[in-house]
């Protein structure tokens, strides 16, 4: 059984289900277990996805058009590899296991360290009233690794 871990912040705005997207981190707070699980929910309805992290916590309202609040900044690293981009199916989400020592950014991989606070958020599609499509995020999650 995994423990939940980390610590919410950042409000998501509603999506085309009426109510916000809702991340949840599982697993240990030990770098030396990588055992890591990134859990999105409350998406809409098949809906194409993908988690993103950065060591750094922000508030961008709807950047480039999308109907959420980006909660991660600076160095931004995108889970788009082999098998990383979801669909929320028919329950409204979806889930990743993470490889801590694989933690993208935009110029490689990075390995987590003990002392490190990762931020993590999923980004995902949406559309508004009239069937115009647009991008949502969930809420975010800090994990303080030990």
């Amino acid at each position: 059984v995994l423990t939940d871990i980390g610590e919410d912040y950042c409000v998501a705005n509603p999506n085309s289900t009426g109510g916000p997207g809702e991340l949840d981190a599982f697993g240990s707070l030990r770098v030396a277990d990588n055992a890591l699980r990134v859990t999105a929910t409350g998406l809409p309805f098949n809906a194409f996805g993908f988690f993103i992290t950065s060591q750094t916590e922000v508030l961008t309202p709807n950047p480039g058009g999308s109907q959420g609040n980006l909660c991660v900044g600076g160095t931004v690293g995108r889970y788009v590899g082999p098998g990383q981009i979801q669909n929320s199916g028919l329950f409204g989400t979806f889930a990743l296991d993470l490889d801590l020592s694989q933690m993208p950014t935009p110029i490689g991989f990075d390995a987590a360290q003990p002392g490190e606070t990762w931020h993590f958020q999923a980004w995902h599609r949406d559309s508004l009233l009239g069937g115009l499509t647009t991008s949502n995020f969930t809420d975010a999650v800090a994990v303080t690794f030990q």
